[in-house]
């Protein structure tokens, strides 16, 4: 009986371990707010092409495409969009979280007439 119980204690010892370098073993997320504009929205793929500012500490100012953490975040995105999202970067990739739409791009639609035009030749 005391060596099934010595026996446990090891393998639980073990196990504890093993649980133990792996939770060190992690990458640490880092979190970094992020302004942009949106350029395109890919939802099957999950993507989504944002032209961003500077994220200090990160990189510089560019154009990129990012995977979205959740795509009904970004449902009802497109072109012109002004978006604020949480970029969460881990190892060497990175998602949007958080996606919040600040501004709807305007339309570049010319307003309609309110008088009526020649009518159309039959």
């Amino acid at each position: 009986m005391r060596i099934c119980s010595l026996l446990t204690l090891l393998l639980v010892a073990i196990l504890t371990l093993v649980l133990a370098q792996s939770g060190c073993r992690a990458k640490a997320e880092k979190h970094y707010p992020l302004q942009a504009e949106v350029v395109s929205v890919d939802l099957p793929h999950k993507l989504i092409l944002v032209k961003h500012g500077e994220i200090p500490g990160l990189m510089p100012a560019m154009t990129m495409s990012y995977m979205i953490g959740e795509p009904k975040q970004a449902a009802g995105l497109g072109p012109g969009d002004k978006i604020t999202a949480d970029l969460v970067v881990s190892e060497d990739r990175g998602h949007l979280e958080k996606i919040v739409l600040v501004e709807k791009a305007k339309s570049n639609a010319a307003p309609a007439s309110s008088t009526p035009g020649p009518p159309p030749k039959l």
